[in-house]
């Protein structure tokens, strides 16, 4: 029996010879678990790029507090700035949007005064053969709504009769032909006569 029993040993030695003992002392697990930590504190002075290379863990802990610290810090800065960003560019886009429609109305009213400056100008120019434009139908249809407002607006006034006599000329030459011309004289000075003299005795008579 105890020649079966190591050869079945040997037998299981042999079909697992790379296998690692299920238990582990204490110890190595101590070893293994600072070896671990030591490799993490390395990496953590080599990601905050200390200037004194003898750091111990305390220090480094404060300092990678301080640096998340002052990072939270600049990420609350920079999504301020975000937003202040995004209110800036709706309100640019706004004005752009502003600028387009005055831009598009200007061009409408650019068109419209050409339309007009086309139409008096082949107005000077009628050619009868020639079908009008848009632009002068629309001209004149502006027009006629205007002078037909203006004629409803105006208020009726009664204008003067005047009588005016047809022969009325014929009339005034042949009266005047008529008539014999007045002579106009120079007039003579009239000088005192003996008749226009008083007797002295008729003014003796009335002063007595």
């Amino acid at each position: 029996m105890a020649v079966e029993t190591s050869t079945n040993r040997d037998h299981s030695g042999k079909k697992n010879p790379g296998k690692v003992p299920k238990r582990i002392s204490k110890a190595e697990r101590e070893k293994t678990k600072r070896e671990h930590l030591n490799e993490l504190f390395l990496a953590l002075s080599n990601a905050l790029e200390l200037s004194e290379q003898n750091n111990g863990r305390a220090s480094l802990l404060d300092e990678a507090i301080h640096v998340v610290k002052n990072t939270l810090d600049e990420i609350d800065s920079l999504r301020k700035e975000n937003a202040a960003l995004l209110s800036g560019s709706q309100y640019v886009s706004m004005e752009k949007k502003e600028l387009q429609d005055e831009n598009s109305a200007l061009e409408a009213q650019i068109g419209k005064q050409q339309c007009a400056l086309k139409g008096r100008v082949s107005g000077s120019q009628v050619n009868l053969n020639v079908a009008p434009t848009e632009c002068e139908l629309q001209e004149l249809e502006s027009l006629g709504d205007e002078h037909h407002h203006r004629l409803v607006c105006m208020e009726p006034a009664a204008n003067p009769l005047y009588l005016v006599p047809v022969c009325y000329q014929e009339l005034a030459t042949t009266e005047l032909a008529g008539k014999p011309m007045p002579v106009v004289r120079k007039p003579h000075p009239r000088y005192p006569t003996a008749a226009d003299t008083w007797s002295s005795d008729f003014l003796k008579t009335n002063q007595s």
